[in-house]
């Protein structure tokens, strides 16, 4: 009898802690994630995604990766999942992930579409501003039950925005995404509000277009602008430490805000 009562006791427990717990998020496409228990098996389909479940504390939860992902150890050797092609969706399930957190404009929509379709729930993380990459990081924390932590990291990049340049002139500045072809990036890309914190303008920035190809004549154009550049050389140069910061929307970016602040007060 003493056993069926502490048995009794202890699924009682349980049930009131995970009533408790049940998270309830929006992700950036407006949709609503809700998780009864908090998330155990997370896979990111993004680095960025990766970036912010590290930021929220989450790292111990993650099972697999997307490529091109960076962790710190013993995390280090997580397999890699998705990329630039299709999902590979048999590995995806043979991780069994209670939480996805997928790349809307990076990931394939059929593939966005059959996770939507399962029964796995999908957070998906498409920051447009600065501010989004502060919230997905609560976001996260709050699915895995992390929050205290995700506040720390949210708190810590908000403040690490504040930089003495936001209130200087803006200096303006071509950025160079890709040079065969020559790309850039317009209006419609969260890059102008680091530029903007930094004291930047973006010569692009009137055109309403995230990242596109620009004329040979329309980049040399541009050639008196400050050059920032995206392009990795991985030669362990403050250049290309700068351009592998701002490859992706998440945390890093305050890093990224503050160098190019720094490079701004030496014009």
């Amino acid at each position: 009898m003493d056993r069926l009562k502490a048995a009794a006791v202890a699924t009682l427990f349980t049930l009131s802690t995970t009533a408790a717990f049940a998270a309830t998020v929006s992700d950036d496409e407006g949709m609503t994630v809700t998780l009864p228990e908090p998330a155990r098996r997370i896979v990111t389909l993004s680095p960025h995604a990766t970036d912010l479940v590290v930021a929220a504390g989450a790292t111990d939860r993650l099972v697999a990766v997307a490529a091109f992902s960076e962790l710190p150890p013993p995390w280090d050797h997580l397999p890699r999942i998705g990329g630039a092609g299709a999902i590979d969706r048999e590995s995806l399930m043979a991780w069994r992930p209670d939480l996805v957190i997928a790349w809307p404009s990076g990931n394939r929509p059929n593939d966005l579409a059959w996770l939507r379709k399962s029964d796995i729930p999908l957070f998906a993380s498409e920051p447009s501003t600065l501010a989004r990459v502060a919230a997905a990081i609560r976001a996260i924390g709050k699915l895995a039950d992390t929050s205290a932590t995700a506040d720390r990291a949210a708190t810590a990049f908000e403040k690490g925005l504040v930089v003495p340049c936001r209130a200087m002139t803006r200096q303006p500045a071509f950025v160079t995404v890709w040079d065969r072809p020559a790309m850039t990036v317009g209006g419609r890309h969260w890059l102008n509000e680091v530029l903007a914190l930094a004291g930047f303008a973006n010569t692009m920035g009137g055109i309403d277009l995230g990242v596109f190809a620009v004329s040979s004549e329309a980049a040399a154009a541009a050639a008196g602008a400050f050059p920032i550049s995206l392009m990795r050389h991985f030669d362990g140069s403050a250049a290309d430490r700068l351009a592998d910061l701002l490859s992706r929307p998440g945390p890093r970016l305050a890093e990224a805000v503050q160098r190019l602040c720094a490079l701004r007060q030496q014009e």
